[in-house]
């Protein structure tokens, strides 16, 4: 069977690596007289970039890819609006990404120079596809990848209803550092709050940065001439009011290799296919650019269409199985950015709590076990508390034995509000919780160090408290990881959690938006925090962690201080009998994907099996580059690499 891809794009390239690696012969047609390489650079998700991966270990050249962690909106008076961290995403320059792909073909097996003219039909099937040059390249499968303004898809399916051309973006590359830090490297955008204008930049290398303006057309008068000179002034005049970054990337911008793109999606179709045609990336489905999700989809589907015609024997229902697989993402993404558009144009009807990200992203998760009427636990806790600490292996493991059956809501407790006439029992001053902390260390042999409060005593277990209950506002199951990471820090890394850095730390690596935090922390968060205190009081708490087990809005049980893990689950099944226990065994990495780090101790409980073992497992999986390790001051945290 012979395949002829038209579009010698990435998705075009792409296709046809993944179909010569089943073995089928492939001929890709493009325009160009070289290789498409128009476009400076764009963003990759994890998702394309899995697939590249693959093709890596038989390419030529090295894949060039430059990470990047943070997404940072500003004002064009420098404030911040948001600020979060990214997971697995990268930024590629074209013409590095077009290099690759093309090293594994030949002169025989791409084909440049050939524009699309129309099929030659017999039996309302393609035989032929026919190039405006005159070449004629015959088989028995044709797959349009030709852009979004794709004449394999006007063959087919007639003329596109393209939306209304109302944003513009000029694209750029400039000389310019912005690297300082790997772990830290940041999409920035500037983005008025007035108006539809906005300037952002992202690293392709430590000294390169592809830059973009958008701006509303209604903001100019006429089109703006096609020239470096008049594209330099435009851009300038346009952002004026924008701080010194913004113009210090434009000093550096090299205007010669400077466009302008003009903006529009189309509905998405209702197929991709037409008999023995079918159509990829762009040319199937186009997203408006605030998605950064075209290069990224243009790979996917590649990868999963060669999939289903690897494993139909009908190439028209694997079309048709790769239209439904795509259909909700795709969609999706159409409206994401439709979306952002309006909140782009209309920035006055939209605070930045109602902001999409303007990337695509999709998480796996661990399927829980369901129930439409989960028990309620109420858990009073403090960021603070050692107990609290050394329980969560309880929490999580009941988390993975009864999954949605149970709700845990979180409340904070209000441990230390300062040292002024603190009196709990044995502890007094900072130097009797670092004796405790270490006593707990050494009865419970878990990982706890009370080294912090020697060396930089925390105050108060307000701060962190507060931060948490303005967490939640953003999202409870992301504020819940903040949580865990803020445990993390001050009972194994000796990290003093009421400091704005070591929050914002922990708060960027749990997916929550430092910016938003810290405006909340301020107003709201303090208000819910001291709800919480109110309620504790209502319930006449004293100890933590406390359990409120109930049942039909009363309580029917409660748990104060540590218990085993036992006790947990023999309160639950008298209450609830008919709840199921999860008996799958789920591999480390599914348990990696439901909890993020995870202790050598908390992987043995979980799993049921020895300490010693445990670790065994924990550093193969390490050797075998599937976890990193982080060895803190009391002990080592796993977690699935990125």
């Amino acid at each position: 069977m012979k395949v002829v891809v038209i579009g010698g794009g990435i998705a075009g390239l792409t296709m046809a690596i993944l179909l010569r690696k089943q073995q089928r012969q492939v001929i890709v047609c493009e325009r160009n007289e070289v290789a498409a390489s128009h476009g400076h650079a764009f963003l990759m998700s994890i998702e394309g970039l899995s697939v590249l991966n693959e093709l890596n270990q038989e390419a030529k050249l090295p894949l060039k890819k430059q990470a990047i962690n943070l997404f940072n909106l500003k004002r064009p008076d420098d404030t911040d609006k948001i600020k979060i961290q990214l997971d697995d995403w990268f930024c590629m320059k074209r013409v590095d990404l077009i290099e690759f792909l093309t090293s594994f073909f030949d002169q025989d097996t791409l084909k440049t120079g050939r524009s699309f003219s129309h099929f030659i039909y017999e039996q309302n099937k393609a035989v032929a596809a026919v190039f405006e040059n005159g070449d004629i390249e015959y088989g028995d499968l044709f797959i349009g990848a030709d852009g979004s303004n794709s004449k394999v898809r006007e063959s087919i399916f007639g003329p596109t209803l393209f939306s209304q051309n109302e944003v513009n973006e000029v694209v750029g590359i400039a000389s310019y550092s912005a690297v300082d830090d790997k772990q830290k490297v940041c999409f920035k955008k500037f983005q008025s709050d007035e108006c539809g204008l906005a300037f952002g930049y992202i690293p392709v290398s430590d000294k390169e940065v592809v830059w973009f303006m958008q701006y509303d057309l209604s903001l100019i008068q006429g089109e703006i001439e096609n020239s470096p000179e008049s594209i330099q002034v435009f851009c300038r005049n346009m952002l004026s009011a924008f701080p010194e970054d913004v113009l210090n990337v434009l000093e550096r911008a090299d205007f010669n290799n400077t466009y302008i793109w003009k903006t529009r999606d189309f509905d998405l179709l209702s197929r991709f296919h037409a008999a023995n045609v079918v159509l990829i990336g762009d040319a199937a489905h186009l997203a408006l650019p605030f998605t950064s999700a075209g290069t990224s989809n243009a790979i996917t589907d590649a990868k999963c269409l060669s999939n289903l015609l690897s494993s139909n024997r009908d190439p028209e229902q694997a079309f048709a199985d790769y239209y439904a697989e795509r259909y909700e993402t795709v969609r999706g993404h159409i409206e994401q950015g439709r979306h952002l558009k309006e909140t782009f144009l209309n920035p006055e009807k939209y605070s930045e709590r109602s902001f999409l990200l303007p990337l695509i992203k999709s998480d796996a998760k661990l399927v829980s076990t369901y129930s439409d009427n989960p028990l309620k636990i109420i858990y009073f806790t403090d960021p603070i508390c050692s107990t609290c600490w050394i329980i969560q292996p309880i929490l999580r493991k009941l988390k993975l034995v009864f999954g949605e059956q149970i709700h845990l809501e979180y409340y904070m407790g209000g441990l230390l509000p300062s040292w002024k006439d603190y009196n709990k029992g044995i502890i007094k001053t900072p130097l009797d919780a670092a004796k405790h902390w270490d006593e707990v260390n050494a009865l419970q042999d878990y990982y706890l160090s009370g080294d912090i409060w020697i060396d930089d005593p925390l105050h108060s277990s307000f701060p962190p408290s507060i931060a948490f209950k303005a967490a939640q506002i953003q999202s409870n199951e992301n504020a819940i990881k903040f949580l865990r990471r803020m445990k993390e820090m001050v009972f194994m890394e000796n990290k003093n959690i009421t400091r704005w850095d070591v929050l914002e730390e922990a708060a960027l690596e749990s997916g929550l938006d430092t910016a938003l935090l810290k405006q909340d922390m301020q107003s709201r968060g303090e208000e819910l925090f001291n709800e919480d205190l109110r309620f504790k009081n209502e319930l006449n708490v004293s100890v933590f962690p406390t359990f409120f087990f109930v049942e039909q809005d009363e309580i029917a049980d409660r748990i104060s201080g540590y218990q085993p893990y036992e006790r947990f689950e023999e309160i639950i099944l008298r209450l609830r009998p008919y709840f199921s226990k999860e008996s799958k065994i789920y591999s480390p990495e599914e348990i990696f994907g439901l909890f993020g780090n995870i202790t050598s101790v908390e992987y043995s409980f979980l799993t049921g099996i020895s300490n010693e073992e445990a670790t065994r497992l924990l550093e193969d999986l390490w050797t075998r580059k599937i976890l990193d390790k982080h060895i803190n001051n009391k002990g080592t945290v796993w977690a699935l690499r990125k």
